[in-house]
């Protein structure tokens, strides 16, 4: 009984390995297909992929500087408080600038790090977090 579950062991650490190997010797027809041009476009094949993101500047009471969130609304202006996601929870912060379009290379960061807002706030938000 031991020797047959020896032998099973093996076999699926052997196939295991064998997958992880086919795995990472096989290039993805679709990565190896992607490049970037001189303008900062994803080029898939012979399609161009823009990569634009909507960001706005919002500043939280009490610290100085600007942070960039990303805008799904459109209907956010200056002025305006908005909730956001921070590594402290949800935070109400004001909009200090108007919602720009512009390409994901010209982050100072990498595209992944970007926040969203999650709502503008209203009354109720504006008290809880005064």
């Amino acid at each position: 009984m031991q020797a047959i579950l020896l032998v099973s062991g093996i076999i699926i650490i052997f196939l295991i390995g064998l997958g992880i190997l086919i795995y990472l010797l096989i290039p993805n027809s679709e990565q190896s297909q992607i490049c970037e041009d001189r303008d900062g476009q994803i080029v898939l094949g012979e399609k161009l992929v823009d990569e634009w993101v909507t960001v706005i500047e919002v500043q939280f009471k009490g610290y100085s500087g600007f942070y960039t969130y990303a805008v799904m609304q459109t209907d956010i202006n200056r002025g305006q408080y908005v909730l956001v996601l921070t590594q402290d929870g949800i935070r109400c912060a004001k909009v200090v600038g108007e919602p720009r379009t512009i390409k994901t290379s010209q982050l100072n960061f990498p595209p992944f790090l970007l926040q969203t807002i999650i709502c503008v706030a209203d009354n109720a938000d504006l008290e809880y977090y005064k």
